[in-house]
């Protein structure tokens, strides 16, 4: 039976309140995800989403939150004389496809959009790059991503893409930096018609399509390397940190017997259903959540929702009601060391697999260190890229 607590834990974990860092108009290249301040247009909201207590009052209207996006994606394209080179058509075919770089490098193709945790040297990005944005094109970029991303995704956006300036400034082969993740918009913006949104590069792949008043940010990309970092104001930037703490407060939760069906025998070092493999099937294995408590349940819909709140919460209480509807049938897997040290993530790679939602964090490992690159992806088995809208 389903716990009358668990919708109301679902409510607050996407609608409760948090703080965006933010940008400077040189594209960020000063490692400024360590930031805290908060910025009123972050997710557009359109105000305060909780009561007096953290109580839920209001998980916004969708409809005006898709005409929010509509207008900063429109005010960005202003910024151009020619669109030529940010927006192209946008095609539903009936399945994404791999795109193969060579030496192993994939990426995911869903119509003239791409995405890879690859570099854009290796997996080009239709679109263009931030770096050859004028001081007023990245203002509107960012306003864009604020308004269509909750205040914790952009914040999530701005530590990827800081770790990557970070890695590029330790000198690489590849092209690397915040100058090089590109933003690609497909299809017209429209409150009633489909159309997409793509923004990324090294270890990002963020693909927003809104068709109305429905959102979705599946499937998405994110990643780290380092996972740990000095931003310019000296603090100390942890990349992805929820999404490990709370994976590994989820596993800690479990009873001796759960923890027997959590735990795998076997390693599992990489990512499933990572780029060119949407729709592969994956034999659902681990703790089922109808095996959890109350407790545990609100615990992993929280975990969840790491990747489900990225985009803007009118979207997320829907798609999180969905998942929620489907937690009995929902497996949660471990692979790799129960307990991590410290301020730092694991190495440990975890999944979440349900009717709705598909969750993989993976570490890989660099230069000795296990814990300091990691991969993760969300996808949605029934709605990736909103097909079934």
């Amino acid at each position: 039976m389903k716990s009358a607590l668990l919708p109301a834990l679902l409510l607050l974990a996407a609608c409760s309140s948090s703080s965006s860092s933010t940008t400077s108009a040189d594209g960020g290249a000063s490692n400024d995800g360590g930031s805290t301040s908060s910025s009123a247009s972050a997710g557009g909201d359109g105000g305060s989403r909780v009561g007096d207590g953290g109580v839920p009052t209001d998980c916004g209207d969708s409809t005006a939150q898709t005409q929010r996006i509509v207008t900063a994606a429109n005010a960005f394209l202003a910024t151009f004389t020619s669109t030529d080179a940010v927006k192209f058509p946008f095609t539903r075919p009936a399945a994404s496809s791999a795109y193969n770089g060579g030496s192993g490098r994939l990426g995911e193709t869903y119509g003239s959009a791409q995405w890879s945790n690859y570099p854009v040297s290796d997996i080009p990005r239709p679109g263009i790059q931030r770096g050859t944005l004028t001081a007023a094109q990245v203002a509107a970029e960012d306003t864009l991503l604020q308004t269509m991303l909750s205040a914790d995704g952009y914040t999530k956006v701005k530590q990827i893409m800081g770790a990557d300036q970070t890695l590029c400034d330790q000198g690489q082969s590849f092209s690397c930096g915040t100058a090089v993740y590109t933003i690609g918009i497909f299809g017209t913006p429209s409150a009633t018609d489909p159309w997409m949104i793509e923004f990324g590069g090294h270890h990002l792949g963020l693909n927003v399509v809104i068709d109305g008043s429905k959102g979705t940010v599946a499937p998405t990309l994110t990643g780290a390397q380092p996972a740990t970092y000095t931003a310019a104001d000296g603090s100390a930037v942890r990349v992805l940190a929820a999404e490990n703490d709370k994976g590994f407060a989820l596993l800690a939760s479990l009873d001796a017997t759960q923890s027997a069906q959590a735990i795998s025998s076997s390693t599992i070092s990489d990512l499933v259903l990572g780029p060119g493999h949407e729709g592969a099937t994956l034999v659902p294995e681990g703790l089922k959540g109808s095996a959890m408590t109350a407790a545990q349940r609100a615990l992993l819909v929280d975990l969840i929702d790491q990747w489900a709140g990225i985009l803007s919460n009118p979207y997320v209480c829907s798609h999180l009601a969905d998942i929620e509807a489907g937690l009995d049938d929902t497996y949660f897997l471990w692979s790799g060391p129960t307990t991590h040290a410290d301020g730092k993530n694991g190495s440990s790679y975890y999944r979440i697999q349900g009717p709705r939602v598909v969750i993989e964090f993976s570490p890989q490992g660099v230069g000795g260190d296990p814990t300091n690159h990691v991969h993760t992806v969300y996808r949605d088995p029934t709605n990736d890229y909103g097909h079934a809208w």
